[in-house]
């Protein structure tokens, strides 16, 4: 490839990138050294200029998403061009929620006992961590990383460079739903890299992210504290509060929600996996045909930033609880476990060397449910106010609304069930 201060670039390389500390010369220069897609279809090309626009659109709490468009000065038309993303680590969107709703970041600071700003570089070096060093180990749809930097508050501004996965994926909204077959899907790709991080040497990886763990703990703190201004005006609000009501001293308590975190499926003699953490529909790119129509495959699972040592189920809990509704994760419930099982046998080779049950791991997804479950609220809460501006049409906010508050009631009414019937001692030792 010829190097590349032989290629007389017109475009003004000292020129930052959307007001950022990244240059056009620091991207043109991951570009080329690092892109091997970049290198072979624009390698020797002169660069006319580059834009980048914000994509984030709501969906990244902690992230601002830049997308970056080259353009050359041989372009032969309007799509002879290249798109790469720069993920920047930010507060921008969090504040803009916290202006919107009920959610006050100031109980998670205090839960952490540590500056926003702080967690924030912690969240962006473990998911640089996870890109430089876990993602071959998994072996499950990421993005292709070319440049990482870590973020020192002050000092330095962090960034992940990546592949622009728009070209080849596409994520849901987090009021719409997914079906079975896309179910089975995530399904079969937790269990090819639990059993990958399974089967390698723990020394490598055991031990070293724990710190995250916290992290969905500590929600409990930030989201139930919450009085939502979406359940204010529902028709189903005399359904929705009283339950809320009843259950918020118990999902309020740290102790489970340390517990069912860090603890419990280790108490059941389960062995620990490295969990994604924030499997919501945001973090589930879906594979796409040549018109755009996503597919049933999936094309990448994204923003790693709460990666962590954890419970097998956690993933599965959170992904089921977030991205379908009542009735599709009902559905999936019935034979989401038992698949997952089947297909642990499938990656082991044998029974005999999947090292789970099937009533662990049901009593493992019980817990990490209930942990999920409540965050709901929150969640549901953040999602509408930081996308309500956006819906095009009276009538079909009003359906992402009750799509909303129906998903939150089924929610809390299997939360209910269970902690009245086969873990009502964890409600008696954790919500009396």
């Amino acid at each position: 490839m010829t190097a590349a201060k032989e290629i007389h670039d017109v475009v003004d390389v000292s020129k930052s990138i959307y007001g950022t500390s990244f240059t056009v010369e620091w991207l043109l220069d991951s570009l080329r050294k690092n892109d091997k897609i970049y290198q072979k279809l624009h390698g020797d090309r002169a660069v006319k200029d580059v834009t980048a626009f914000d994509v984030s659109g709501g969906k990244g709490f902690v992230s601002r998403v830049l997308r970056c468009t080259l353009t050359f000065v041989d372009s032969t038309s309007e799509k002879d061009v290249y798109h790469t993303i720069l993920k920047i680590p930010s507060m921008e969107s969090m504040k803009e929620a916290k202006e919107k709703c009920d959610f006050d970041i100031n109980n998670y600071e205090k839960a952490n006992n540590k500056n926003s700003y702080i967690i924030l570089a912690e969240f962006h070096k473990l998911e640089c961590d996870f890109y430089n060093n876990i993602t071959k180990i998994l072996d499950v749809p990421c993005p292709k990383v070319f440049k990482t930097r870590e973020l020192i508050l002050k000092k330095e501004e962090g960034v992940i460079h990546m592949e622009d996965l728009t070209l080849r994926g596409k994520v849901l909204m987090f009021f719409e739903n997914i079906n079975l077959t896309q179910v089975k899907c995530v399904i079969r790709h937790l269990a090819h890299m639990h059993k990958n991080i399974l089967s390698i040497n723990p020394e490598i990886w055991h031990g070293k992210y724990l710190n995250a763990q916290e992290a969905l703990a500590d929600c409990a703190q930030l989201f139930a504290p919450m009085e939502p201004t979406f359940l204010k005006k529902s028709k189903r609000e005399d359904v929705l509060v009283p339950m809320i009501n009843k259950l918020r001293k118990f999902f309020m308590n740290k102790d489970f929600s340390f517990y069912s975190t860090k603890q419990a499926h280790l108490d059941l003699g389960m062995k620990s996996v490295i969990v994604h953490g924030d499997m919501h529909s945001g973090n589930i790119m879906w594979a796409i045909d040549e018109d755009g129509n996503i597919q049933n495959e999936l094309a990448a699972f994204v923003d790693w930033q709460i990666m962590h040592e954890g419970s097998p189920m956690s993933d599965l809990a959170r992904f089921l609880t977030h991205c379908c509704d009542g009735v599709v994760r009902r559905q999936a419930e019935t034979f989401a476990i038992e698949f997952y099982f089947e297909c642990l046998i499938k990656e082991f080779g044998s029974k005999e060397k999947v090292p789970y049950t099937i009533e662990k791991l049901k009593k493992a997804y019980n817990y990490c449910f209930l942990t999920q479950a409540f965050y709901s609220i929150g969640m549901t809460e953040l999602m509408y106010t930081a996308n309500a501006d956006k819906i095009p049409s009276e009538s079909l906010k009003n359906a992402y609304y009750d799509f909303a508050v129906l998903k939150t009631i089924h929610l809390l009414e299997d939360a209910e069930r269970l902690l009245k019937g086969e873990m009502k001692d964890v409600f008696e030792k954790y919500g009396m």
